[in-house]
């Protein structure tokens, strides 16, 4: 088993571990990875790709965003007990932003082939990680679109307004998964 923040301080202040038991943590915890990284450090690139959920248990990171002028736009920073790689980590795909430590880092990270492994056995903690990890999503989702929908609000352009509901539209019936 790695070492880790105390187990009951994970369970508590990480929402990715929230219902989840000690003894179901342990398992979790066996299969999982430590690893520090320096100031400055990329942790993850974007369009690279790599299976791992990550849970920062020390320090503080940037997610950034890669734009077409080659510039990064920064997204948000990430603390203590945030999670990030979620979106690669379910579905296999290069990521689509890059984090980096804005403070020395420490990590907690769980390997998708173990964890994979783990959904298969029908282990309870990591069932309960994919719920989580879905709420997550979930509150995220639901942040962009309120924030798209001020965006194209604020641009006062019909055309915008037509291609968002257009979007949306789409996301919601006409895509296939």
């Amino acid at each position: 088993m790695v070492k880790v923040l105390p187990v009951e301080q994970l369970i508590n202040e990480c929402v990715l571990f929230q219902s989840v038991t000690l003894e179901e943590m342990d398992v979790l915890l066996h299969a999982s990875e430590r690893e520090d990284f320096p100031k400055g450090a990329r942790i993850l690139d974007e369009g690279n790709s790599t299976r791992y959920l990550w849970i920062i248990q020390s320090g503080s990171c940037e997610v950034r965003k890669r734009l077409s002028n080659g510039n990064e736009q920064v997204l948000t920073q990430l603390s203590p007990f945030s999670i990030f790689g979620e979106m690669s980590f379910f579905k296999p795909a290069p990521h689509s932003a890059s984090v980096v430590a804005l403070t020395d880092v420490e990590v907690l990270r769980i390997p998708g082939r173990g964890f994979d492994q783990m959904l298969k056995d029908g282990v309870p903690g990591a069932q309960k990680v994919v719920f989580n990890t879905v709420r997550i999503m979930s509150d995220r989702l639901r942040m962009m679109d309120e924030w798209t929908a001020e965006m194209v609000q604020s641009t006062g352009s019909r055309s915008k307004n037509a291609e968002w509901h257009d979007f949306r539209s789409k996301l919601y019936s006409d895509w296939q998964f």
